[in-house]
């Protein structure tokens, strides 16, 4: 990490670089704060994800310094010392408050640059969020390290627990705020501490792609439940999604088809192939299961040429993954920030670059039944749906199949199917 920070540094012609963990911000005219979420490459180079107001300096070939911002406080209980093998690594500085944090980072003569929000420092330094330099760091970004991939595959051991956990509350008829409980039971984390909101949905609420509520009442047992939800382990992400049935052979038999669908793509990832490929490729599929269950009256063919199913699936089949669930630089093919945008039939494409060795990906191909989409389809297009069976299926919502797979140099390394064989 401190190689690449260092090239970065010589490309783009500065001297240190200071990684602000950012301030805690208070709700307007209140006196509570929002939750903490620390810069990502703050985390990245000491795993410290609620350091509040710490700041890391890095000057090529010196030992990096940390200002561990530790302030005497009887209202809330102050930071605990920072332990782990990482310490031994760097200088820590013990500091009262962010103005001492803050002093003195920059250096006469020097050119320092900020990652981050400095605050009182701003004036000392260089540039803030220089963007050449952010582009080389988010280039790089994608290719993990050991010590990262290791960091994810225990999110992802951690977000099994938690998946297993909310299979069981989902058989036993629980809300959806009961399973989402559950979740965070099972993997010791608070809500705040999750990378991103978990989409725990029964039912037709499987449709909302991102559903953000959740239901604490009990209805009449739904006869499906989706659950997207990860955790994070020393500042890195886990992303997972898994669908269930109950009592509901017709759309089990689709899952289990989707389940196919989702294991041959991860087959046929590896180094060197186009993830824009590998996308069109999780269409081409999804128009075989699309005729195979007769949601279409047209072939498969004539559904992929027509984009049927893309109302079906109008995703992308997955992004990198690491300190950001949607980590940063899936769109950059260049460490200078060339980007290459994603195909105009699928503008939501997350990663648009050729795969290496040591990207960490998701693969999360997705059936969906959404009313607004289906009821946009031009005439021509509703003759090709066979509604009856759409109607037939339209309570459970919808489907979606997630792993975090490793890029290796000779295959892949699934790290979801990993932590779940791990789990029992």
């Amino acid at each position: 990490m401190s190689a690449r920070v260092e090239a970065a540094l010589a490309a783009t012609g500065f001297d240190g670089l200071c990684v602000f963990a950012g301030p805690e911000r208070i709700v307007a005219r209140d006196d509570i704060a929002y939750p903490f979420k620390v810069e990502p490459y703050f985390k990245a180079l000491v795993p410290l994800p609620r350091a509040v107001g710490s700041v890391l300096k890095l000057v090529p070939g010196r030992r990096p310094e940390l200002r561990y911002l530790q302030p005497d406080d009887y209202w809330y209980a102050p930071p605990a010392d920072p332990e782990g093998f990482w310490t031994e690594a760097v200088d820590l500085r013990v500091v009262k408050s962010e103005h001492e944090a803050a002093r003195g980072l920059a250096e006469p003569g020097k050119r320092f640059a900020g990652i981050g929000e400095p605050g009182a420092a701003a004036a000392e330094l260089a540039a803030v969020d220089d963007k050449a330099l952010l582009a080389r760091l988010d280039f790089e970004r994608a290719r993990k390290t050991p010590y990262e991939v290791e960091c994810m595959a225990a999110a992802s051991r951690t977000a099994a627990e938690g998946h297993r956990a909310a299979a069981e509350a989902f058989a036993a008829g629980a809300a959806e705020l009961e399973i989402h409980a559950a979740f965070l039971r099972a993997t010791g984390q608070r809500e705040s501490e999750l990378p991103y909101g978990a989409i725990v949905a029964l039912g037709p609420h499987a449709s909302v792609l991102h559903y953000q509520n959740l239901d604490a009442v009990r209805r009449a047992p739904d006869s499906s439940f989706l659950l997207d939800a990860g955790v994070e382990h020393l500042g890195y992400a886990s992303d997972i999604t898994r669908t269930w049935a109950r009592s509901a052979e017709e759309f089990q038999a689709l899952i289990d088809s989707m389940e196919s669908l989702q294991q041959t793509l991860c087959g046929e990832l590896r180094a060197g192939v186009d993830y824009v490929a590998l996308n069109a490729r999780a269409h081409e599929l999804l128009a075989n299961v699309l005729a195979e269950h007769g949601l279409v009256t047209c072939s498969a063919a004539e559904a992929l040429e027509t984009g049927i199913t893309r109302v079906f699936l109008p995703h992308g089949l997955g992004h990198l993954l690491g300190l950001q669930v949607h980590d940063a630089g899936g769109r950059q093919v260049s460490p200078e920030g060339r980007r290459r945008e994603p195909p105009p039939e699928h503008p939501y494409l997350r990663l648009t670059r050729v795969v290496e060795p040591g990207f960490v990906l998701t693969i999360e191909p997705g059936l969906y039944f959404i009313s607004s989409l289906l009821r946009g389809l031009a005439e021509a297009d509703r003759r090709r749906i066979r509604w009856e069976t759409v109607e037939r299926l339209m309570p459970h919502g919808g489907i979606r199949i997630e792993d975090d797979v490793l890029v290796e140099a000779g295959g892949i390394r699934n790290l979801t199917r990993e932590a779940f064989a791990e789990a029992g």
